[in-house]
């Protein structure tokens, strides 16, 4: 979670000042970058940050359409009671819409829907599978012999709660540890979008843009950062890069088997995004601001939230995950849009 990866920054800003380094370099400049950066400028140590793209913000990424603001990467603050960016964004006084995602109105061909009992079972096989098995294992056991519940219910639940939120194969998604507890308790996201949070935390913050780093050299005086002909020493790096690209970064000592291995093994979800202005509004209000749409496949989903308030004009923010990316996700933006916008239409009828 966005919060999550600030906190770990601040974690590391804090680590690399006990220890005594004095110039600190931060490699990325997302939520944990900033985090990390700003910590450090509190304390009054010299940071520099090195981002390999034209932005700040990583995963938090901004669109103008029409003149309003959304988020493209990230978009609520989760877990809001317990967020330090919600305090954040309050100190600052960005407006907040709450959405609440356990009142969905579920759209299309009528469904069975889902037994409060029935996340609960769930829960309890997942718990008391083997640390090597993947949700896929033990869902796909339970759809032979669904016992008291309908394999409808399990499907609709599982790609709701597990495949939209992670965006991954459930075959990846270890039975121990892949679905998480507390995403979408209290949620709400910023009227204009992240990138007001993010530029509010890149101010002061010393960042260099398109500065990619390709090694990382690590010797007795200190750290080396290598990349697009720039050479730079300091004390330490704190180095906060998504696991695809540190994959890519060399490091000198080689970094540990166990960890390069782990590294390896842990791949990205996918959910895309995208963001439709209607001249006239056609589908139904809901209090909760938050639709749901089920594909014919498995596994297919798409989630709306409805941003017509906010916006001012009638508009709608999909998110789609599973198999109904490949087909959907082809082409020009205004292909992918009218694509996406029949989904939404024949849901609503």
């Amino acid at each position: 979670m966005t919060h999550g990866a600030y906190e770990q920054g601040v974690a590391a800003a804090e680590w690399a000042v006990e220890a005594g380094h004095l110039r600190i370099a931060v490699v990325g400049a997302g939520m944990a970058g900033l985090g990390a950066a700003r910590e450090l400028g509190r304390r009054g140590v010299a940071a520099e940050v090195w981002e390999a793209r034209n932005r700040v913000g990583g995963r938090t990424t901004g669109v103008d359409v029409g003149g309003f603001g959304f988020d493209l990467g990230a978009n609520w603050l989760q877990q809001y009671d317990d967020n330090v960016l919600a305090r954040l964004a309050e100190e600052i006084g960005l407006a907040v819409v709450a959405t609440d995602f356990t009142d969905p109105l579920v759209l299309g061909p009528a469904r069975l829907g889902v037994p409060k009992e029935l996340e609960g079972e769930l829960r309890a096989r997942l718990g008391s599978a083997s640390p090597q098995a993947a949700i896929g294992d033990v869902v796909g056991e339970w759809l032979r012999e669904p016992g008291r519940f309908a394999a409808a219910a399990i499907r609709d639940f599982v790609d709701a709660e597990i495949v939209m939120d992670s965006g991954a194969p459930l075959s990846w998604l270890s039975a121990r540890y892949g679905f998480e507890p507390g995403v979408g308790e209290g949620d709400r996201w910023i009227v204009g979008g992240y990138r007001l949070l993010v530029e509010h935390l890149a101010g002061g913050v010393d960042v260099r843009l398109q500065r990619p780093v390709t090694e990382i050299r690590v010797g007795e005086r200190g750290v080396t950062l290598v990349g697009d002909g720039q050479v730079a020493d300091f004390d330490a790096a704190i180095v906060t890069v998504p696991l695809p690209v540190l994959a890519t970064i060399g490091f000198a000592p080689a970094l540990p088997d166990r960890h390069r291995v782990a590294v390896g093994r842990l791949g990205m979800g996918r959910v895309e995004k995208v963001v439709l202005r209607f001249e006239r509004r056609f589908w139904p209000e809901h209090a909760a601001g938050y639709y749901r749409v089920h594909g014919p496949g498995e596994n297919e989903i798409c989630e709306w939230l409805d941003a017509s308030a906010a916006d001012g004009v009638p508009t709608l923010v999909g998110l789609f995950a599973g198999p109904w990316l490949e087909e959907l996700w082809d082409g020009t933006d205004a292909e992918v849009a009218e694509r996406a916008a029949e989904i939404f239409r024949d849901a609503v009828g």
